[in-house]
């Protein structure tokens, strides 16, 4: 992980998906210690997580009438 200050006093944090994940679980682990403000931050960072492995993707045009849908017997 690196911890960048800004110029203008804000702080750039750039960690892979494996730290971050690391990082809110050692948090939430420590939650009765945490401040809220940490706490949500190891929150957000799970669910950037769960985003970012989230592989699915609407079709295009799935809603548009004359589209295929899918089976129910395909679904087995």
């Amino acid at each position: 992980m690196q911890i960048q200050r800004q110029a203008d006093g804000s702080v750039l944090l750039d960690m892979t998906q494996q730290e971050a994940r690391k990082f809110a679980k050692t948090v939430i682990e420590n939650a009765e210690d945490a401040q809220m403000a940490l706490l949500n931050f190891a929150y957000l960072l799970n669910e950037a997580h769960y985003d970012g492995v989230n592989e699915f993707r609407q079709p295009p045009h799935a809603w548009e009438s004359g589209a295929a849908s899918p089976s129910p017997k395909s679904a087995t």
